[in-house]
């Protein structure tokens, strides 16, 4: 369930609610946090200096991906962007083929048939990247060689990112409280926010991984 507002939203965008999209308000407070968050789990990445990121989303995202851009930006990264619908696959092929991007976020299985419908193979154009896909496009490349693949969670109004050590999706335990039910993931905000949530169920069975991780980000790992 949600609660009150207790921060001046700066920007409205989205979350899926278990199917249904919900709006989500969000401080610029927030998105200070969540590119601090992002910068711990990307610690471990090296060699991203002068290279380029390709961010793949929709005005919805903009809580999960202009923290994850600005953060990137201040570590010298180039950002380009496609559009997460089923029409921008040229755009997005054209965009890896043209430079040189290092990482890829976010790429569902929308983004894979887009890609494809384009004429062109997914696995071929993400060789050598760091690619972090959720949902059925994290199924599709599963098996595939010569990616970096890494995977994206969404919880609902929070999100969770496989860093380089892997052991589960890192999500930012001083934002969120994460409690793995059976089916359900329930999830609830810890700091102020635009809109703060108590215990609100997601559709997802998974397990928490509490070990330190090898590169130093802190906080719970999700397990699927």
């Amino acid at each position: 369930m949600t609660e009150t507002m207790t921060l001046r939203p700066s920007v409205v965008a989205q979350y899926n609610d278990n199917g249904v999209p919900r709006l989500l308000p969000v401080s610029e407070r927030e998105v200070g946090r969540a590119e601090s968050f992002y910068r711990r789990v990307l610690a471990s990445d090296w060699n991203l200096r002068g290279r380029f990121g390709l961010i793949i989303g929709t005005q919805g995202d903009a809580s999960f991906l202009a923290p994850l851009e600005r953060m990137l930006m201040s570590r010298g990264v180039v950002i380009v962007n496609s559009e997460a619908n089923s029409w921008d696959g040229a755009r997005t092929e054209a965009t890896i083929r043209r430079f040189d991007v290092a990482l890829v976020a976010v790429v569902s299985g929308i983004v894979l048939d887009a890609i494809g419908n384009a004429g062109f193979d997914p696995v071929e154009l993400f060789q050598g990247k760091i690619v972090w896909a959720s949902g059925e496009g994290y199924t599709r490349l599963q098996s595939a060689k010569g990616i970096d693949l890494r995977r994206w969670i969404n919880l609902g109004p929070a999100v969770a990112i496989e860093g380089r050590h892997g052991g589960g999706a890192h999500v930012d335990g001083r934002e969120w409280n994460i409690e793995a039910e059976g089916d359900t993931t329930y999830v609830s905000s810890r700091l102020d926010r635009a809109m703060s949530f108590s215990r609100l169920p997601v559709n997802l069975s998974c397990t928490i991984n509490d070990a330190p991780c090898p590169g130093g980000a802190l906080g719970p790992r999700i397990v699927l």
